[in-house]
Formats: C-alpha cells, sequence, structure tokens
C-alpha cells in the first residue's frame, strides 16, 4: 500500500475544525504528516494524493460497548422489561447459535458498526461454551470485515445463565490464555486486542472477579465489567452485601487505570469518587439506558471528577442502532435534560467522548487525526440535507448529522467503506443469510 496524500475540503484536528489540511498517510496505515497539500507533494513527490473536494474528514468514532452477536434480536421482545427480555429472548436464542451462526452475526455487526462510522469496538463476548472456538470467530468476523476489535472475553459463573455462558474460575483463566495464543498464531492481533471481563456483580462471583482481574494483570490487558446498570443490581447488592455495586468491584479489586465500569447508572456520589480515585473509566450507553428504562447516569458529575467518560451502543437489540454519532446526540440531550440546563456539557466534550477519550480508555491508539496515529477516519459529505447550510462545526457533527452523510470509512490507512458500501467483503450472501436466518428463527 503506498503512502497517500488525503486532500478533504475540512477536516477535525484536535477538536477544530480545519480548512483544507492534508495528510501524508504512510504505507503502514499511520498518519506520518499534517501540512497544507502543496508541502506536503513538494516533500513526498511519490506519494498518491488522493482529493476530497466536498467532504469533511474526521477521526473514526469508538464503541467502547458492544455484543456483536446480539444483532439477531432486533425486533425481538420490543418495549419489554430487562429481566422478561432477558429470559424469553436473550436465553432462548443465544442458547441456539452455532460457531457459523455466531461469525455471521458478528460480521453483521460489524459492518453496521462500520457504516455507521465506528472504526474500533470493544465487544463483551460471552458465548464461550468453555473454549474458544465462538471467541475466534467474532475475532476473524472483525477482521475479514476490516473493523478494530477489542475482544473483552466474558468471565461468568452464575448458575440462572444458559450452561455456554458458564466456566469456573479456573477454566475461564485457562480459556482466556489459549485464546491469547490462538489469536497470536493465527495473526489476528493486528486486528484483535484481548481484554478480560468479568460479567456483572449479578453475573459473576467474587472468585471469578477475581479471577479475571489476576488474568487481566497476567496478560497486561484491560478488564470490563457491567456495573450498576439498573436499580434492581444496586438494592439487591445493598440487601444481600451492605456494599453498592462500585464499592463491590472495588474491593475486588477489579477498578483501576485500565479498567471500565460499563454503565454506571445508579453510582452515587460515593461512587463517584471511587471511580476517579481508582483512574477507572466509565462506558456510556444512553440509548440502551433509554430503552431499557434504566435511567439517566450521572455523566456531568463524572466528568466534573475528571473521571474519563466513552460511549458504547451496547447490543444490537437493546439500543436497536449501531451508531456513536447517535450515542454522543443522546449522552448530551440526556445530561441537558436532566440538569434543566442547556449549557451543562457541550459538543466537543461529547464528541471527544466517543472519539479520543474512547481510543485512550481502551487502550487504543487513534481517535484523533495528528501525526503517529493510526489513519482510522470518516468521510462525511458537507452537501448532506443534515449538514447544511453549514459551515459545518462540531455542533452539525454531534446534533445534526444523518447517517446518509457518512461516505467512505477507514480503518488504519485501508478504505473498509467506499461510497456507503464494504470493501472487504461482498454483502449480499450476508444479506440473504440474515433473511433465512428470520425466517428460520421468528416464526
Amino acid at each position: 500500500m503506498p503512502a497517500v496524500i488525503y486532500c478533504p475540503e475540512s477536516a477535525v484536528v484536535d477538536g477544530q475544525v480545519l480548512r483544507r489540511p492534508g495528510f501524508l498517510v504512510s504505507e503502514s496505515g499511520v498518519i506520518h504528516h499534517m501540512d497544507n497539500v502543496d508541502a506536503l507533494r513538494e516533500e513526498f513527490p511519490g506519494a498518491v494524493v488522493e482529493r476530497m473536494d466536498g467532504a469533511l474528514l474526521m477521526p473514526g468514532t469508538v464503541n467502547g460497548h458492544s455484543h456483536g452477536f446480539q444483532v439477531l434480536m432486533r425486533g425481538m421482545g420490543e418495549d419489554w422489561d430487562f429481566m422478561t427480555w432477558r429470559s424469553q429472548v436473550l436465553y432462548p436464542v443465544s442458547e441456539r447459535l452455532s460457531v457459523q451462526e455466531i461469525y455471521e452475526s458478528a460480521r453483521l455487526a460489524y459492518w453496521d458498526m462500520l457504516r455507521h462510522g465506528i472504526t474500533a469496538v470493544a465487544d463483551f463476548f460471552y458465548l464461550n461454551d468453555q473454549g474458544t472456538e465462538n471467541a475466534m470467530a467474532i475475532a476473524r468476523a472483525a477482521r475479514d470485515v476490516g473493523i478494530r476489535l477489542l475482544l473483552a472475553r466474558t468471565f461468568y459463573d452464575w448458575d440462572g445463565a444458559p450452561a455456554r455462558y458458564r466456566e469456573t474460575p479456573e477454566a475461564a483463566h485457562d480459556h482466556t490464555l489459549a485464546l491469547a495464543q490462538r489469536l497470536r498464531e493465527e495473526h489476528l492481533t493486528p486486528w484483535v486486542t484481548l481484554q478480560v471481563a468479568p460479567h456483572s456483580p449479578h453475573g459473576a462471583s467474587e472468585a471469578m472477579v477475581e479471577s479475571a482481574v489476576a488474568t487481566a494483570r497476567e496478560l497486561n490487558t484491560h478488564l470490563h465489567i457491567h456495573v450498576a446498570e439498573g436499580q434492581y443490581e444496586r438494592d439487591a447488592m445493598l440487601k444481600s452485601q451492605n456494599l453498592t455495586p462500585v464499592q463491590w468491584c472495588h474491593r475486588l479489586g477489579a477498578l483501576g487505570p485500565r479498567s471500565l465500569a460499563v454503565h454506571a447508572v445508579w453510582a452515587d456520589e460515593q461512587d463517584l469518587d471511587i471511580l476517579r480515585d481508582t483512574g477507572t473509566a466509565v462506558v456510556h450507553n444512553p440509548g440502551s439506558n433509554m430503552i431499557l428504562g434504566d435511567g439517566i447516569a450521572p455523566v456531568v458529575s463524572m466528568l466534573k471528577r475528571g473521571i474519563p467518560v466513552l460511549l458504547g451502543t451496547d447490543g444490537g437489540c437493546t439500543n436497536d442502532r449501531h451508531s456513536i454519532f447517535d450515542d454522543m446526540r443522546m449522552a448530551a440531550l440526556l445530561q441537558k435534560v436532566r440538569w434543566t440546563d442547556s449549557s451543562v456539557i457541550d459538543a466537543a466534550q461529547v464528541f471527544s467522548m466517543g472519539t479520543a477519550v474512547g481510543s485512550r480508555a481502551l487502550g487504543l491508539n487513534g481517535g484523533r487525526l495528528l501525526p503517529g496515529e493510526p489513519f482510522d477516519a470518516v468521510t462525511v459529505k458537507l452537501d448532506d440535507p443534515s449538514l447544511l447550510p453549514g459551515p459545518v462545526t462540531l455542533g452539525h457533527l454531534v446534533y445534526a448529522l444523518a447517517d446518509t452523510a457518512i461516505q467512505d470509512v477507514y480503518v488504519q490507512g485501508r478504505r473498509v467503506i467506499q461510497q456507503g458500501h464494504p470493501t472487504r467483503f461482498d454483502p449480499n450472501p450476508l444479506i440473504a443469510w440474515a433473511r433465512q436466518w428470520q425466517t428460520a428463527h421468528r416464526q
């Protein structure tokens, strides 16, 4: 892949919209230089020049939390409460998915994410079947589609869940190490980063959380955990343990600068102080929290404390859309309503949550169009009706952008979406498969 000079009409660089910048992207897919186009062409005469007239270039968005296979459950159990949906949709459907179906569902979810401008995703994956085959399937799907994957391999032992979710703490540790080895052997690590995910205070025992913490340290990787998503979990833990979910996680060593607390909707002031003091990041999932009726996370209070907050879509059936642009908008509007103050959070803050903050919190390079960063980028059409009349600001991208504006998507310098269409695979067989699966499973 030769070096390329990209010449957009405008670009988002460090939170500012710049006119006519130029980006030299090296053969390895990393931004090497940023300057005006004429200077780059003179300094690097052998580089290919790609004009992006009529387009704005921006960093790719980062999806901090998802369950890819759940895309198959879109439209199932709509408007049900969480417990009913879990028992009547999630568990029955997930119990009968084959390895091939897991692979295809991941390809479908990741394609949908790329089409919405997501260039990296943390997939919190718990269909492990006491082994590594299923996780390898979603890793291969990420490579085949062209998205960067943080594979958050779940540690789960609650006996109320399907058997394929559950393992002993020792087995979860051993299977995770085996998965790390397989990812290296199949040369998937350029696309996939293995991380560790004890499921939640209700889905993982103390011994399981401790095993996950030890495994994350052994692999020198990040740890994800669902925490304080719903009021039911907080109430149950206070009754049984006399601790909040955040306090329980802290006692077990699951919080820290390489930990991600997913949701944290029902975190009180003391919990927020613990998250701040431990350096824990929070993955905010506003669309999912609204659909499930979980509540409004105290994001403004988190930001005031300096807690890193990134954004996630959650599963394709508990949000229904794989768009961080949507979640940027919802995150901002929810806080404005919660505080009855439009100034409590601004477009620049939520844009950063969906790009640079998300990358850093997950241990990735990226989220910024700067030298030394991978060229994970999205072009949007400046003549799309959702961005007119312009000139485009961060406010346009956060509050107004429609997915019809998204044009091309690049991951590590490779164009994986071109004019809205995938470049690494033919989508038609996948579309046909999804429709056949629907016919077979939704009667």
